[in-house]
């Protein structure tokens, strides 16, 4: 899964897509506000990247008939086009979710947890795929993890590669997601888990 991701501005292309968002949000006139980035949570206002590479402020988390009052941050891909919350989106309402990295969590008891940072290995933009619902809300979609990323999580965002960009918002199924990412501690209370993987 995906429960917290970050942006960077000092990156030149997030920055970028952050300048975007701002300025079709002042022409909307229903969302104008200068975007800081930093660590998104739920039910933060982020930007995404829509069909004809539109992009806008969004919430992240969709109202689901389900949800027990909280919003879906998170849908499996493997289910989605099936799901009555999510069926339409996946086939009409795909977005991007840029981010610099996102963070999992792996608890080792009670009081204790490591934070761990997922990156390309490049450090350069991540397009998590997402979908969006008709009120401005979206979640990320995840798929099962890499073999070498299930030591920390079992679950993964579905990254889209630049190179499918268009394709995937362009309603695509035949799109193959990265899974090469790096992932270092950054909160650690267990010194046998300091080195990079």
């Amino acid at each position: 899964m995906c429960g917290r991701y970050l942006i960077e501005l000092s990156e030149e292309e997030m920055s970028g897509i952050a300048a975007a968002a701002e300025k079709n949000a002042g022409h909307s006139n229903k969302l104008s506000f200068t975007f800081s980035g930093g660590e998104i949570f739920p039910g933060n206002i982020a930007p995404v990247i829509t069909a004809n590479n539109e992009v806008r402020f969004m919430t992240w988390g969709i109202q689901g008939v389900i949800a027990k009052g909280r919003p879906y941050i998170n849908a499996r891909s493997e289910t989605a086009a099936t799901s009555g919350t999510f069926g339409s989106a996946i086939s009409s309402r795909r977005c991007l979710v840029p981010a610099s990295a996102y963070f999992e969590w792996v608890t080792h008891d009670k009081k204790h947890k490591t934070k761990y940072k997922f990156t390309l290995p490049d450090k350069s933009t991540m397009y998590m795929a997402g979908i969006y619902s008709g009120d401005g809300r979206f979640a990320i979609l995840t798929r099962d993890a890499a073999p070498e990323i299930t030591e920390i999580h079992n679950r993964m965002p579905v990254i889209i590669p630049k190179t499918y960009i268009e394709s995937w918002l362009g309603g695509s199924t035949d799109i193959e997601a990265l899974t090469n990412l790096q992932f270092v501690p950054l909160s650690n209370n267990n010194p046998k888990q300091e080195s990079l993987f």
